[in-house]
């Protein structure tokens, strides 16, 4: 598959969680032990997210009608979002933070579940949910992305915060920019949407917010409480008082997403997989690339 950028991909082999086995059988990544932190994005801000747009557009490309490119394929408008917000003023706090070591950490978390699964190795059970609806599942493409975004903000994203820490070298929050950032989201809301319709899914066409603006605030709100629920969860993990607290904790992350991802998954529509295959390949190439099979890679 399509590698990182050097100094992107120099991240994602440090990054967070290391891989253990909960009780009861759950493959899950545990909070970072006490005191460990993720490295820093080292260069500027807008190089990070671009490395990270230019990444995400790799895989994106290499995908073509597999159905899991629809989630990097949003992820590449978030990140464009992202960029605008941090090239202007953005109201930004700490946009290092927000732009380099929070992007590019979470980020890597998606890559590792992502390499994990195409080598056939364990993946948290929300990822496994996402990647097993995308291979087998009846869903629409619309799924897949809710699917992949449960797993990454739900599961992935607490770990993420509370390696990096809740509060900014002067003592400050880091919450009123993690807050912020909920704008860059609304904001990559319609160009994602378009995006997945016109190459993926025509289904998605109806979560439009130029035809049904109530289909943008819905998926703001959705996105906002799930955010927030990994905010608290983030702290959870950072005031743990010991391993076996932040393993309760943990325990909870992996339950929530799971019983989302459950959720997510259950609306199926029998061969509707051959119908987004079907219309994913008549349309075209994307920046040059030949269209494929729904089922090519693993």
């Amino acid at each position: 598959m399509a590698r990182w950028p050097r100094g992107v991909r120099a991240l994602t082999a440090a990054v967070t969680a290391a891989a253990l086995t909960l009780p009861g059988g759950m493959a899950a990544a545990s909070a970072p032990a006490a005191g460990s932190r993720p490295p820093a994005c080292r260069g500027p801000a807008p190089e990070c997210v671009r490395e990270a747009r230019r990444a995400l557009e790799a895989v994106r490309d290499e995908l073509r009608c597999d159905h899991r490119a629809p989630f990097p394929a949003i992820y590449v408008r978030l990140q464009e979002s992202l960029e605008a917000a941090v090239a202007g003023s953005g109201g930004f706090e700490e946009p290092s933070w927000l732009a380099g070591d929070l992007n590019t950490g979470f980020l890597s978390l998606y890559f590792d579940a992502y390499e994990a699964d195409r080598a056939g190795r364990p993946v948290p059970e929300a990822w496994r949910a996402a990647f097993d609806a995308a291979r087998r599942s009846d869903v629409n493409a619309g799924q897949d992305v809710l699917l992949g975004a449960n797993a990454h903000i739900q599961r992935d994203l607490p770990h993420v915060i509370a390696a990096l820490g809740l509060t900014r070298p002067d003592g400050g929050s880091r919450k009123p920019d993690y807050d912020r950032f909920q704008a860059v989201l609304d904001r990559a809301h319609g160009p994602a949407v378009q995006d997945v319709a016109r190459h993926y899914d025509p289904l998605v066409a109806l979560a439009d917010d130029r035809r049904n603006p109530l289909a943008g605030r819905t998926a703001g709100e959705l996105l906002r409480s799930w955010r927030e629920q990994a905010w608290e969860h983030a702290r959870q993990l950072a005031g743990a008082p010991d391993q076996r607290a932040r393993d309760r904790v943990a325990r909870r992350i992996e339950t929530n997403a799971g019983r989302w991802a459950g959720l997510l998954g259950t609306v199926r529509v029998p061969g509707y997989r051959a119908v987004r295959d079907t219309y994913c390949r008549s349309r075209g190439t994307r920046d040059g690339l030949p269209s494929a099979s729904g089922a090519a890679g693993r």
